[in-house]
């Protein structure tokens, strides 16, 4: 057994105890009896096709040994302590010797410091490089402890989240605008082929708090997805908001290697490899909320494509009456996930809110006298009281083979995360027919779909219809925000505020399809087991169709009947019944494409109170094929920004009442979004102090009124370079602008 050290210990390595680093981890492994000569020839024929220096990993991974029998193993035969990172007090000292992104590189957690020596909880104490990384970082003698690598994984997670500077941090405007200029002057660009300089420019500064800052800003705009798209000339920065892409900011070409590398540095990715796809995931705290990020890495022609998934942990708590079911149908859901056995499906695409659905009935089944059990790729969250299993094809844990596995735990309710081959069918059929009730999910369009996707997978329609209880399709539309107008008839239109960027629509929620196979519905599957015969006399047992729990909804005014139709197509039946127009009738020909449209011209938005003022400004820039907007207020000019995406903003609203031209300033600068758009301030203020204000806020610039046309085309051209349209506008003759002055 290897000496376990705890805080209460006077924990001293002796100097005689140093690491043997000319023994090799499998020979000790077949040497102990651990593995066999053979799994030991497997495991180095994996590490040499792979490419990986971890041998303790594939061990772990192929299920040889386990972690822990690694750690103690390695303290033994390196006559080497080792720590209960449980039960063990970090001191703060030692941690704040080593920087995080050291610690995180290399997996080593710096325990305490005795004298001149450090000691440093690793699982691989055979790794030179690390130690002597962290004796040159630090100047100490280090010292290695021995522990389960998830478990040091976990401690360094949790000793420097508190001293991480990144996302808890507020949006400074004029940092945060000028960010995308900062990074490209990082140096070192020139020899950005080689890893090590590139990995120094992904640890520099203004890379870090780029990539924080757009973390914070995707996680606060209520984002799913992140995309970091390279392009030929630039990088496109995209969230996925309520289920729709939103284009948020163009960054500068030269930027992409060292975000993207930024990024799998902290996802513990290899930055070096950049001609296969990576997966990775890594975790942080906004606000007091946990979230989880999971990042996947894809090359293309321009570069490497990274997409951040951001699950709030938060999440995993949600209740089945938080997911929008109307009362009749969440009343027979309960009913469903009552009955001690039998398989729930739930149907949908991929993003139609499967798995949240899964989660929330885990939560309503969840009792101390229940053994829950559940086998997901990958687990997205955690939840307490539930044994949830990560597939592993690697180790060649499969959801089949994980589902036969769980079936000998003495389970009461299983939930397998996708039935996607004929053997995962046949295992949870038997799951469910043995005492077991299974909850899983299918990809089908509807419910009626599902039972006959099974029947053409292989299962016999004898077993559909003895085994599923139930099918739930469903499908994730927009609810209306609470800016919303109410009609008379109990329908709402959406509006737009703040709150929502001025789309209307706030949050998600499904619209659902429950198809209970009773009697009738099994005696039509067992004669004709198609999906028509299913859904006829499954709409005349009561079934209602997702259009149809769609338009309670609208009744209700919680969505638009627009948005429905944008997610769920009408009934068959109704779309035949639609009377046909005299052109399609006679069979006319469609109408020509309209021609492409042309490269349209620089916007340019003006917020001014005073009307006269604006209409003059307005007239200036038409002449000089600039497309202009015009708003009264900052409220009006906010909602045209988040509409039009216009490349200049020129505004005085100093003198509307009510109203703050800093404030707008403000908010444009707090979100990436918005916060690249140039501002010109055109004020009748006349002293000194009003245009320092506005400049330290964000303003472009800042013209007293009257200003001379040509001295205003000449700040709208320097500002629009930062839009790169400056080219767009031409640069007027002297005859074609009369010398006069725009007044207030």
């Amino acid at each position: 057994m290897s000496l376990s050290l705890d805080s209460n210990q006077d924990a001293r390595v002796t100097p005689g105890a140093r690491v043997n680093r000319r023994r090799r981890l499998g020979e000790m492994l077949v040497t102990q009896g651990i593995i066999s000569p053979d799994q030991l020839t497997e495991v180095l024929e994996l590490q040499r096709t792979e490419k990986t220096t971890r041998i303790g990993q594939l061990l772990i991974e192929l299920g040889y040994v386990t972690e822990m029998q690694l750690a103690d193993l390695i303290a033994d035969q390196l006559r080497l302590p080792s720590a209960d990172l449980t039960s063990i007090e970090i001191s703060p000292d030692a941690v704040a010797k080593v920087p995080r992104e050291l610690a995180i590189k290399h997996r080593c957690l710096p325990w305490m410091i005795q004298g001149r020596d450090l000691l440093v909880v690793t699982a691989d104490p055979t790794d030179v490089a690390a130690i002597d990384a962290i004796g040159f970082a630090t100047g100490l003698r280090v010292k290695p402890v021995v522990a389960p690598e998830s478990e040091v994984v976990a401690a360094i997670e949790r000793c420097y989240s508190v001293d991480e500077p990144g996302p808890e941090a507020t949006f400074e405007h004029l940092e945060l605008a000028d960010q995308f200029a900062i990074i490209d002057d990082i140096e070192g660009e020139s020899a950005a082929g080689a890893e090590e300089d590139l990995e120094r420019a992904a640890q520099a500064g203004p890379v870090i708090k780029l990539v924080n800052s757009i973390l914070a800003d995707a996680i606060a705009s209520g984002a799913s997805d992140i995309h970091i798209e390279p392009q030929q000339k630039g990088v496109n920065l995209r969230y996925r908001i309520d289920g729709a892409l939103r284009h948020i900011a163009t960054m500068p070409k030269r930027s992409q290697a060292k975000i993207v590398s930024r990024i799998k540095i902290a996802a513990h990715m290899d930055i070096a490899e950049r001609r296969r796809p990576q997966d990775g995931r890594t975790r942080t705290v906004l606000g007091g909320r946990s979230y989880d990020l999971r990042v996947s890495t894809l090359p293309t022609a321009d570069g490497e494509k990274a997409v951040i998934r951001i699950l709030e942990q938060d999440r995993a708590k949600i209740a089945l009456e938080d997911l929008g079911f109307e009362d009749e149908t969440l009343e027979a859901f309960r009913a469903l996930l009552r009955r001690p056995q039998g398989l729930i499906l739930v149907t949908g695409p991929t993003g139609s809110g499967k798995t949240s659905t899964l989660y929330a009935a885990l939560n309503f089944l969840t009792a101390e006298t229940t053994n829950i059990v559940t086998i997901e790729d990958p687990v997205e969250y955690r939840l307490a009281g539930i044994n949830q299993v990560a597939v592993s094809d690697r180790a060649g844990l499969t959801f089949a083979t994980g589902l036969r596995s769980i079936l000998r735990q003495d389970p009461n309710v299983v939930m397998v995360g996708e039935i996607r081959d004929l053997e995962t069918a046949q295992v949870a059929f038997h799951a469910a027919q043995t005492g077991h009730l299974v909850l899983s999910t299918l990809h089908t369009n509807d419910a009626p779909g599902a039972v006959t996707r099974l029947v053409d997978m292989g299962i016999p329609a004898y077993l559909v219809a003895s085994s599923v209880i139930a099918v739930q399709a469903q499908r994730l539309v927009r609810r209306l925000c609470d800016c919303k107008t109410p009609q008379p008839d109990g329908t709402a239109t959406p509006n737009g505020c703040e709150q929502c960027r001025f789309t209307g629509y706030k949050g998600r929620m499904a619209v659902h399809e429950l198809l209970s196979l009773t009697p009738r519905v099994r005696t039509v599957l067992l004669s004709q087991p198609s999906s028509d015969p299913v859904r006829r006399v499954a709409r005349s047992s009561g079934m209602r169709t997702m259009f149809e729990d769609g338009q309670h909804k609208v009744a209700r005014g919680l969505t638009t009947t627009d948005e429905l139709l944008r997610v769920v197509p009408p009934p068959e039946e109704e779309v035949a019944n639609e009377p046909v127009s005299e052109e399609r009738e006679a069979g006319a020909f469609p109408a020509p494409l309209p021609p492409p449209r042309a490269a349209r011209p620089p916007r340019a938005l003006i917020i001014d109170a005073d009307e006269a003022s604006a209409r003059a400004v307005q007239q200036v820039l038409s002449g000089q094929r600039i497309e202009t907007f015009v708003a009264r207020t900052p409220q009006e000019g906010l909602a045209i920004v988040y509409r039009e995406n216009p490349d200049l903003i020129l505004a005085d609203v100093v003198g509307a009442p009510g109203t703050d031209g800093l404030d707008l300033l403000r908010k444009l600068k707090a979100h990436l979004a918005t916060c690249q758009i140039p501002v010109v301030m055109l004020s009748s203020v006349g002293h000194v102090q009003a245009e320092v204000k506005a400049i330290d806020g964000g303003a472009e610039d800042f013209l007293r009124k009257p200003v001379d046309h040509h001295l205003l085309l000449s700040r709208i051209r320097r500002a629009l370079l930062r839009s790169s349209l400056a080219g767009a506008v031409a640069a007027p003759a002297h005859d074609e602008v009369a010398p006069s002055r725009l007044s207030a």
